[in-house]
């Protein structure tokens, strides 16, 4: 094969490849061989090289389209391993949020139910009975308590029927518990002073006012002879 060399300006070259590209050929080369051929009268050699380079273009093509998607198809399997792995995180995400609600209610029913029972708890320690109330107290003052009952008198009379000890003092009544009772007068039997500071020293707070009341109401006298405290019950 004999090889042409021709030069060309610029703008006749840029007119051939448009010319091939037109006629389905690569290069401005592949053109000027189809021309030469058709000028000499040799048609069908000139078309036979046309369609050689069509068909080369077509190989080009897809060989690049091959090429193309050996590059893509890893992209592609990625981006679905992707879009799976994404999906099944939603799905998590949703369960855990489900979960959450569940807690989040649970929790809030239990801190709702926290305040009755508070409530219930306050209630039962406001209707504590009376000799509930005289064991903690030990000694109940009717002017201390009056202003809060409606029935003085079944109060005390209940009080009564379970053992406590009623005394009628001067302008009230006085509950004292059983075993403080016989705490307090043994207490009283020990006494040879009538000096207050020294009875102070025996008697705590509410034995020395449940002493003063029973003094004040002629309940409890001083024997002088016996220097002794008696009780007049």
């Amino acid at each position: 094969m004999r090889v042409i060399v021709i030069k060309i300006d610029e703008k006749t070259y840029e007119e051939l490849v448009s010319k091939a590209k037109a006629e389905g050929l690569l290069t401005a080369s592949e053109y000027v061989k189809v021309l030469i051929l058709r000028e000499l009268g040799k048609v069908k050699q000139a078309e036979a090289e046309a369609k050689a380079g069509v068909s080369g273009v077509d190989k080009l093509v897809q060989l690049l389209e091959r090429k193309l998607l050996d590059r893509v198809n890893p992209f592609t399997s990625k981006v679905d391993e992707l879009a799976r792995r994404y999906g099944e995180l939603v799905e998590k995400i949703e369960v855990l949020e489900e979960r959450l609600k569940d807690l989040e209610e649970k929790v809030a029913s239990q801190q709702a139910r926290k305040p009755e029972k508070a409530v219930q708890s306050e209630k039962k320690e406001h209707r504590k009975s009376a000799i509930e109330i005289l064991q903690e107290q030990k000694v109940i003052f009717e002017r201390d308590i009056a202003p809060r009952l409606r029935d003085r008198e079944s109060f005390f009379n209940k009080l009564q029927r379970l053992g406590a000890k009623i005394i009628e003092a001067k302008d009230e009544r006085v509950v004292v518990e059983p075993a403080f009772w016989n705490e307090f007068t043994k207490k009283i039997n020990d006494l040879n002073t009538q000096n207050e500071d020294e009875i102070r020293k025996v008697l705590d707070d509410i034995e020395l006012r449940l002493f003063k009341k029973l003094k004040e109401s002629a309940l409890l006298i001083y024997n002088t002879t016996a220097k002794k405290w008696q009780l007049v019950l």
